[in-house]
């Protein structure tokens, strides 16, 4: 497009939509319609010229502006319709199957399989944005053999994907749906180490899923979810998703208190039939709804001691009973989850590393008490073996795929286990400062957390950030001692 021409403004439909009477977004330099079927698209200047994007124009801000240009929910679904390019609903679908649902199943596979539309013309915009979120966090980010504009290509989805969800909020526009692809938006943000985009998005994301109560006749589209059974069902599996990522979000974070945590009465009406694994002794423990219960316990049990650490009573001799009972509870689900995991890698099971996290965070803290009384030094001392033991445990789990046994499947990996490793890492490099009596060891064990954090690099950017913190807290005596190894 000339320069002459940047700051037009069509006030007619473009001449194929024109001609073929069908309605055009009038966006600049191309129409949805135009650009989702590839067609060339004209418009008609005040002086009778025809007006035809440039091929020389940069395609990324041509969807940046056409979504500027949509003020109507349909004119915002033809965009993304467009962004998608190429995929189909059932090309997304599929990938949601094989690289979320496996640990993260908030939306339902036989829902989609069963009432997906075949073709984007039939696709209810709210389908079309989980689609896009679907195809965001499952887009992997540039490599350093990338070319700068791979390294554009990846930030501009993301920051297209967060554009539409901000026009999606002001058109007024809220489903179950939508509160999905938000909560896939905030996984995404949480994987790649965007901070505080996840602190603030997750507080977003619990407001939209309230809004559905508190503001029921949203428009919305709801053709997945026409049963009021399966749309209460799928509510609850979101919210359950929201509610770990909140309690994981909070933990990664810190200080301060969870969201949904002054929301307990209304999750328990919510979430009662099915969060509650000791209600469903019968059921098959690798289906998606005992998947996410697992994730639900494991999570509250992550926040019972992330609470009791930043929100302690007055009574340390309390404190010290409640963490002590919730570590007991996180052993025995521990163990359950080992054994349900089977021939599986434990590695790719969330409930182990939710588990592991509040294990690390308990001991860590029962290690650093002051023996100022004998039953406070046994729990110094029994925390500090059992400290020991769990990052003996975090450091042999990833060890297989750093010495070249195995090799990660990052389809399967979900990214709180990057948390998880950095958690271990940095607590391995203070006690090296501090002056470990087994310091062989914890040099091992330190060389296999963070090689493991540079391999999964390659898939979740927050590793990078881990790294980088791991390094300001370093001495260049030890990094020395890192690399020789």
């Amino acid at each position: 497009m000339s320069t002459g021409h940047r700051s037009f403004v069509p006030r007619k439909a473009c001449t194929r939509c024109s001609t073929q009477k069908r309605r055009c977004d009038k966006a600049v330099p191309q129409c949805g319609n135009c650009s989702r079927l590839h067609q060339e698209c004209k418009y008609e200047l005040p002086d009778g010229s025809l007006l035809s994007p440039s091929p020389s124009s940069p395609p990324r801000s041509e969807f940046l502006f056409s979504l500027s240009q949509a003020n109507t929910p349909t004119h915002l679904r033809d965009t993304v319709i467009a962004r998608l390019d190429k995929l189909t609903p059932d090309n997304i679908f599929s990938t949601y199957a094989r690289a979320i649902d496996p640990w993260f199943p908030v939306v339902s596979i036989s829902g989609l399989r069963t009432r997906s539309p075949t073709t984007w013309e039939e696709a209810p915009f709210d389908v079309v944005l989980l689609c896009l979120s679907i195809n965001l966090f499952a887009t992997n980010p540039p490599t350093s053999s990338d070319t700068d504009v791979d390294a554009s290509d990846f930030k501009s989805l993301y920051l297209y994907t967060k554009s539409v969800l901000a026009s999606t909020e002001a058109l007024g526009v809220n489903s179950v749906l939508v509160v999905q692809s938000r909560l896939l938006v905030t996984l995404f943000e949480i994987g790649h180490g965007f901070y505080p985009a996840a602190y603030i998005s997750i507080g977003t994301t619990v407001r939209a899923a309230e809004a559905l109560e508190a503001y029921p006749d949203t428009i919305a589209s709801t053709s997945l979810l026409a049963d009021d059974q399966m749309r209460q069902e799928e509510l609850g599996s979101t919210w359950r998703g929201i509610q770990a990522l909140d309690r994981y979000v909070a933990v990664e974070s810190g200080p301060y208190p969870t969201i949904t945590g002054a929301r307990t009465q209304f999750f328990h009406g919510l979430l009662k039939p099915t969060a509650c694994m000791s209600q469903r002794h019968e059921e098959n423990r690798t289906n998606p709804a005992s998947t996410l219960a697992r994730f639900s316990e494991s999570s509250y049990l992550l926040d019972n001691v992330y609470t009791a650490l930043h929100s302690p009573t007055y009574e340390e001799g309390f404190n010290i009973e409640e963490i002590t009972l919730t570590v007991q509870t996180l052993s025995n689900l521990q163990t359950i989850l080992i054994e349900e995991t089977g021939d599986k890698l434990p590695l790719y099971n969330v409930g182990l590393s939710l588990c592991n996290i509040a294990l690390l965070l308990a001991f860590e803290n029962g290690s650093k008490m002051a023996p100022t009384a004998s039953s406070i030094e046994n729990v110094n001392y029994v925390a500090t073996q059992a400290l020991v033991s769990t990052l003996s445990a975090v450091a042999s789990a990833v060890e297989p795929f750093t010495n070249g046994t195995q090799s990660v499947d990052f389809e399967l990996l979900p990214p709180f286990i990057i948390f998880l490793v950095y958690k271990a890492a940095a607590i391995v490099t203070e006690r090296l400062l501090m002056g470990s009596d087994s310091t062989e060891d914890e040099l091992k064990r330190l060389r296999a957390l963070r090689k493991f954090l540079r391999v999964v690099g390659e898939r979740w950017l927050g590793c990078k950030r881990y790294l980088d913190f791991l390094n300001e807290d370093t001495t260049p005596r030890i990094l020395k001692a890192i690399e020789q190894g």
